[in-house]
């Protein structure tokens, strides 16, 4: 395979996307039983570039081992029909010193003229058309694993700003930036995710985490984060979440201004990744829409999403503890949660639509029959998670609405690695237990504000906070409690 270093011309396109193809423990080298199925199936969408994110293969200590490794990844990417783009990751340099010349040998048709210093063919970049792509390593570490180097950032701004006047720019790497306790290349506040921000990346592609997950981080702009680490790595690890941890790749259809992601796995197990599981709008030349993004209703013991496309996605709910849905509410059913152990949680493929750590409204009836003694324990809803890593980015609360002892509702969010703002409204809400009240407050980002209301009235004054959210992409809705992790604390 050839690398043209000319531009092509600006047609619409799709190019395909994963990481991780390696072994999942079954096979030496890459993942026999999904990766060459996958490669097949990216075919069907006709694509002009592959990315290939990190941990080709399973890896070893041995270089030659690594590149005989390496030999059975490109005997099934190079089927691909279109430019074969690889990254290196974590287990593809685990032979450490020598690692980076032997990869541009053995994928010589890299572009290693304008590299940083040492990385010639392993950071690069490839235009196609009006697009640029650049992968740029996160795994500079060298055995025996005494610390990390920084990506090559003032080679990555050079690179951006000189692709100014191009429609899209994509960065491709190892390593997730919300997974920022454990990461080679920081959270939203650190240099590598805000050159991104300031060049307007339409997005990051990333995996070492072998699962789906797409998310806008923040940090001051509009990339995406997509996760794509699902080439054929190990999706065993708890705590599952079947709808991420599962094999496929990603299309993106390029179209002018306008870029769609689609995600496509194997759900009917018939051996092909044709089961279209998920699409969100990268970017578009349309002003990005605005209004309701959840509208839940308890009807008919059902938790449903009634918020209108294109902002309301299909997401139902279920209840646990002794969480019930019956008689009782203003207008029909409620959601009613009795003990501490109650509540009611939704998730699903695209629950990081409901990550909304932007400007924000949150309403919700409610009727309150006690208030217990605990900053946390009055939940109404909040956006979150606590699994696996507790304190970063994509764990994060993005909100929070509940009411304190005093009878003052509170806002709570975090940001970088779990930082806390809690705000309180500058009244408490008079009548609060035993009646029907419309709880409502609205964060903007500009002002840096936050506002209480009770039914439909501002509840005292409004309540200025330093620091917006950030991160939150894996995170669930909550109703009638904290996270699972801390079910009965409120």
């Amino acid at each position: 395979m050839a690398w043209c270093p000319f531009a092509h011309a600006q047609d619409a396109f799709t190019f395909v996307v994963v990481g991780d193809t390696q072994t999942d423990g079954y096979d030496w080298s890459i993942n026999w039983s999904v990766f060459p199925n996958i490669i097949e199936d990216m075919n069907a969408h006709d694509p002009v570039v592959g990315l290939f994110a990190g941990d080709l293969v399973g890896g070893s200590s041995s270089l030659i081992d690594t590149r005989g490794q390496w030999q059975d990844f490109k005997d099934v990417a190079l089927d691909l029909t279109g430019e074969v783009l690889p990254v290196v990751g974590n287990h593809d340099v685990y032979p450490g010193v020598g690692t980076f010349a032997a990869f541009a040998d053995e994928f010589d048709w890299l572009p290693s003229d304008d590299s940083p210093s040492n990385q010639q063919g392993v950071s690069y970049y490839y235009d196609y058309g009006n697009t640029r792509f650049i992968a740029i390593t996160s795994d500079l570490q060298v055995p025996p694993w005494t610390g990390f180097t920084r990506p090559s950032l003032l080679w990555l701004d050079r690179i951006l700003t000189e692709a100014e006047d191009m429609e899209h720019t994509f960065v491709f790497t190892h390593h997730p930036i919300t997974f920022s306790t454990e990461t080679n290349v920081g959270g939203t506040d650190d240099t590598f995710w805000q050159i991104l921000v300031d060049h307007e990346v339409t997005g990051l592609f990333a995996g070492h985490w072998h699962r789906y997950q797409p998310s806008q981080p923040g940090g001051g702009g509009d990339t995406w984060e997509t996760i794509i680490g699902t080439g054929g790595g190990w999706i065993g690890f708890d705590p599952i979440r079947p709808y991420q941890q599962m094999h496929g790749f990603l299309a993106v259809e390029v179209d002018g201004a306008n870029a769609t992601a689609s995600f496509y796995a194997d759900v009917d197990d018939d051996g092909h990744f044709d089961d279209l599981m998920d699409t969100y709008t990268m970017a578009s030349e349309d002003p990005a829409p605005e209004g309701l993004v959840g509208r839940f209703s308890f009807e008919d013991g059902a938790i449903t999403n009634t918020a209108p496309a294109p902002l309301g996605r299909a997401l139902g709910g279920a209840l646990f503890g002794g969480a019930t849905l019956e008689v009782g509410g203003l207008d029909g059913d409620a959601l009613q949660v009795a003990g501490e152990a109650d509540y009611a949680l939704v998730g699903g493929i695209d629950d990081y639509t409901l990550a909304l750590n932007k400007d924000v409204t949150l309403s919700v009836w409610a009727r309150l029959d006690s208030l217990r003694d605990s900053t946390w324990a009055n939940v109404f809803l909040c956006y979150g998670t606590n699994d696996y890593y507790l304190e970063d980015e994509e764990t994060n609360y993005t909100y929070w609405l509940g009411a304190t002892e005093d009878g003052r509702l509170m806002m709570y969010w975090e940001y970088l690695d779990g930082y806390n703002a809690t705000l309180y409204s500058t009244e408490p809400v008079e009548d609060l237990l035993d009646t029907w009240h419309h709880f409502a407050v609205t964060r903007d980002l500009d002002t840096q504000e936050v506002r209480f209301f009770v039914d439909g009235a501002p509840l005292g004054d409004s309540v200025t906070f330093d620091t917006n959210p950030s991160g939150g992409g894996r995170g669930m809705l909550y109703f009638g409690s904290d996270t699972e992790a801390f079910v009965g604390y409120g």
